[in-house]
């Protein structure tokens, strides 16, 4: 009796693991999706980053900047002066259910902890837009995204 209720304990320790693992997997998924809003600015913070040994931060912002223009840029942080920081910076169009590549461009600085960009862009009207981050401190990279912004 006493090793059946050693092995039911197992059991249920290791169910309760593999639904919470489960569910984290989830969670993270639902919140790497953009949300498609009417506001005029988004951000977007790195996140889900393991804890790396250079890079501390990383952000992207896209902001409306009316008659078809949108404000996009990003900035990348490390927790200590690296031999490179860099950032890429994708804009993005949502088009009949997923996002597509419109510009991308890329910025890097040498023996610092920080580099920034950011760059007034014409887009068509009538589509949402978002800015994605590619970040990276030596061999550390992570992403970070905004939600979408309607460009009408």
């Amino acid at each position: 009796m006493k090793n059946f209720k050693r092995m039911l304990s197992a059991i249920f320790i290791l169910t309760c693991g593999v639904l919470t693992i489960g569910s984290n997997v989830n969670a993270q998924t639902e919140k790497m999706e953009s949300v498609l809003t009417k506001e005029e600015k988004s951000e977007g913070i790195l996140e889900f980053q393991t804890k790396g040994q250079y890079l501390q931060e990383g952000q992207t912002i896209i902001v409306n900047a009316g008659k078809g223009k949108v404000n996009v840029g990003g900035k990348t942080t490390a927790q200590q002066i690296v031999d490179e920081v860099k950032i890429a910076v994708i804009v993005e169009q949502y088009n009949n259910g997923s996002w597509s590549q419109v510009y991308t461009w890329r910025e890097a600085a040498y023996n610092t902890v920080f580099v920034s960009t950011s760059k007034t862009l014409e887009v068509p009207r009538g589509y949402y837009y978002r800015a994605r981050g590619i970040h990276s401190a030596n061999t550390d990279v992570g992403n970070s995204f905004t939600n979408g912004i309607w460009m009408g």
